[in-house]
């Protein structure tokens, strides 16, 4: 699960939580247990104070999110960005992960989840190229892959698009995919007739470097709105199927879940697949 799903006062019962729902994997958000989604510095003894709780609980955290604007327009605001970064890559040995989670960006300099038209324009795929290779640099500096997501808000709003940074990139090691179905559908996309086919190119053009799967869903319709697994259109057993065929091995990171409310039917929904 997405610890930002959980809302809990105190590391200690965040993990309690999330392992009363059944969960043993997590993909870990600091914004769960401090001020900052990114922060600037962490304390060691926070970072052992997760481990401990994680440890405890049962639960391996399985990624770190990392995300930041990696297109933003300011170019100090992405070496910001970058030395963030850096920090949270520095805490993954404590935290026992080796997968940093990254989406590509917006123009829009208010919200990176807000599409903007110049993000299909050639300097902000330059501007990603620069920003993904000083990434990489500090990936390799602490062995870690950064794990990169498709969003239709951003700079990599497709498995095509996807596959042509991991060309230029010469298909890294130290870069993965982060696979979620819901997030393949662009706006007037997510028809129930589209999903097969939708997921199949995903796969055949990504499916040699998926490094975690998602699990989120998708409601029908023209705009693009989120829910929770078994909830929308993703047709979950063909997307397991799928992974499988691709000898993807790891876990699902639920995800999608607005209200905790709904945590319970998403957790019922998955068990009834295995």
């Amino acid at each position: 699960m997405y610890s930002i799903e959980i809302e809990r006062p105190t590391t200690k019962e965040l993990f309690e939580a999330a392992a009363g729902y059944g969960f043993t994997k997590m993909q870990f958000d600091f914004s769960s247990v401090c001020d900052e989604q990114m922060p600037e510095t962490i304390e060691r003894s926070l970072l052992q104070e997760i481990r401990e709780a994680a440890d405890r609980t049962g639960i391996e955290i399985v990624a770190v999110n990392g995300t930041f604007n990696m297109i933003h327009p300011d170019k100090q605001v992405r070496i910001d960005g970058l030395k963030r970064l850096e920090t949270i890559a520095r805490s993954c040995k404590t935290l026992g992960c080796s997968i940093i989670t990254l989406c590509t960006g917006s123009r829009n300099v208010e919200n990176m989840w807000s599409r903007h038209e110049d993000n299909d324009k050639p300097q902000a795929m330059e501007d990603l190229m620069g920003t993904m290779g000083k990434a990489l640099e500090i990936a390799r500096k602490y062995d870690l892959v950064l794990g990169i997501e498709c969003e239709p808000s951003n700079c990599i709003d497709s498995a095509e698009k996807a596959e042509r940074m991991f060309e230029a990139f010469g298909w890294d090691e130290h870069l993965g995919i982060i696979l979620d179905a819901a997030n393949l559908f662009r706006a007037g996309m997510a028809r129930k007739e589209n999903v097969r086919s939708v997921i199949t190119d995903a796969f055949d053009r990504l499916g040699n470097c998926i490094c975690l799967a998602h699990g989120k869903d998708i409601s029908e319709g023209e705009d693009i709105h989120y829910t929770y697994a078994g909830d929308g259109i993703v047709d979950f057993p063909f997307f397991l199927e799928k992974l499988k065929e691709a000898d993807y091995n790891g876990c699902m990171i639920l995800h999608g879940i607005k209200d905790e409310k709904d945590m319970e039917k998403a957790v019922a929904f998955m068990k009834g697949l295995s």
